[in-house]
Formats: structure tokens, C-alpha cells, sequence
């Protein structure tokens, strides 16, 4: 069995989408450093990620290096130093952008008042897109979504769904970016299943009339036209085209000094309420 093979049964029994990611930074590793990971020193793979310039990009890589290692009972003292310095890293670069975005970005109430314009508008896929990411901080992976009206259509635990009731929406999130997290020891955490009843009338017609775009075989029924590009369409949608991770930073700074709702956030996006505090407050 080759070291790939090796890797990819120890993630079999992850979701689709963890592998599929798993599988992709696997070879971009195995790219860089031209043989198999295991073979490949400690020094070594840090020397080749120190050439990354996204530290971003190089803490995958080293996440992946670190399951390898752990997978072949290798020591990974080294990998796991590196990977603290660099959270380190990453953590003042990000605060150094956020005292940039904090002159130029838009206000709570901008975006609120974008999300009923459409509304108004009649641009009820767009509503939606903005309704979920103010008031429940989805993520792009959140936003694949079908719409059911019986409860026993959303027994698919590989997706998300938004079941529609005469006076009330029932929004089942499944598969999001923190549903399973694999930990470099190989354990699985995560969140789970999502639930949230909405009860806002806007939002229940906005459904409803997608509802009906979809039985007429309409465009206005189509919410995402290509789910591979969910990242693009959402950014469409959303105020001068500022997508998830700016509305996510507008709210955060609107909503930083109620920590009730903090917390109520966190929940939302399922991240821990350090890192929301650390990485999404542009005030700090």
C-alpha cells in the first residue's frame, strides 16, 4: 500500500468533502517535497513551507504533514512548534488588515438596508443569500441548500435543507465547514447538525416564491446555478460584491460590545468565540 493509499483509509470514513480537501493539499505536499511525506525530514518540509508566502496555504500543507507523520508513528515536535508560530503569524497579519478595513467598510445598517431593498426589489434568491448571512452567519457551504416541504425529505445527512412550513422555515445545516473537524491527531470533532426555526414573514414569502419559480422551471427558482462557484454567487448577491467574510467582520464589530450575542454568533457560525474575537473584530 503506498503512503497515499495508507493516508486516504485513515480519512475513509470523513465526509466526501474533508477528503476530497484532504486529497488535494495531500498532493500539493507530496509536490513539494518530491517523495513520499514520511521520507521527508521535519527541516525539511518546514524549509519548503518557509517558501509559501500564504501562510494560510502552508498551515494546510502542514496539517497534512503532521497526519502523515502521526499516520507512520514519526515524530512531529518540529511541525507542531512551527505551526503555533506561525498562528502566531497569521494572527498580526490579520489584525493589520483589519485596521484597513475598519476606515472602509460599510455599516451594519448598510447591509441591513441592501438585504430589504432586494426584498423590495423582488430579487428573492439574493434576499435569502443576505437574509442567512446577517442573521445566521452562514458560510458559502451553508448556502447549498434544498428547499422540502415534508419533514421526512430531510433525512439526508450529506445535506443541508430549508424546510418550508405555512409559518415557518426550519433550517437544517448538515454540511458546513465546521459540521467535522479532523484534528492532526486524526480524531473528529465538530459541530454537528444545525438547526434554526425562522419565523420573519419576509424570509417565508422570499422562499415561498422560489417555491413557485421552481415548479414553473423559471430562472428566479435556480438559488445557486453552479455549485462548484457557490463562492461567486454569493458575492454577487451581497453589498457591493463584499462577500461572507466581510459581512462576518461588519457584525462582529456591530454586535462586539453585547456578549450575549457574541456568543449567539459564534454559535451561528460554529467557531470557537475566542477566534471570532481574535480574528473578526476589526476593533481590537
Amino acid at each position: 500500500m503506498t503512503e497515499y493509499e495508507k493516508f486516504m483509509d485513515s480519512i475513509k470514513e470523513k465526509s466526501d468533502a474533508t477528503k476530497k480537501q484532504y486529497r488535494i493539499q495531500y498532493n500539493k505536499l507530496f509536490k513539494l517535497v518530491g517523495k513520499p511525506v514520511a521520507e521527508t525530514s521535519e527541516k525539511k518540509i518546514i524549509d519548503l513551507l518557509d517558501e509559501i508566502k500564504n501562510k494560510n496555504n502552508s498551515q494546510a500543507l502542514l496539517n497534512i504533514a503532521l497526519l502523515v507523520r502521526k499516520l507512520n508513528k514519526l515524530s512531529v515536535k518540529q511541525l507542531e512548534e512551527k505551526r503555533e508560530k506561525d498562528k502566531k503569524k497569521i494572527f498580526t497579519a490579520i489584525k493589520e488588515k483589519n485596521v484597513e478595513l475598519r476606515e472602509n467598510l460599510p455599516t451594519y445598517n448598510d447591509i441591513v438596508e441592501y438585504m430589504n431593498y432586494l426584498f423590495e426589489q423582488n430579487q428573492w434568491t439574493d434576499y435569502i443569500i443576505n437574509y442567512l448571512l446577517i442573521y445566521f452567519q452562514v458560510r458559502n457551504q451553508d448556502l447549498d441548500f434544498e428547499i422540502v416541504t415534508k419533514k421526512r425529505d430531510t433525512n439526508d445527512t450529506d445535506k443541508n435543507y430549508m424546510w418550508f412550513q405555512p409559518k415557518k422555515l426550519t433550517y437544517i445545516r448538515n454540511v458546513y465547514k465546521t459540521a467535522k473537524i479532523v484534528t492532526p491527531d486524526g480524531e473528529q470533532h465538530g459541530y454537528g447538525q444545525k438547526v434554526n426555526v425562522i419565523t420573519e414573514p419576509k424570509m417565508i414569502l422570499a422562499i415561498k416564491r422560489v417555491m413557485g419559480c421552481q415548479k414553473s422551471n423559471l430562472n428566479c427558482g435556480t438559488f445557486i446555478p453552479n455549485k462548484a462557484s457557490i463562492h461567486y454567487y454569493l458575492q454577487k448577491a451581497t453589498y457591493k460584491g463584499l462577500g461572507e467574510t466581510l459581512y462576518f467582520k461588519i457584525i462582529v464589530n456591530h454586535f462586539r460590545k453585547d456578549l450575549d450575542k457574541i456568543k449567539e454568533i459564534s454559535e451561528n457560525r460554529s467557531t470557537d468565540l475566542r477566534t471570532v474575537l481574535q480574528f473578526y473584530d476589526i476593533d481590537m
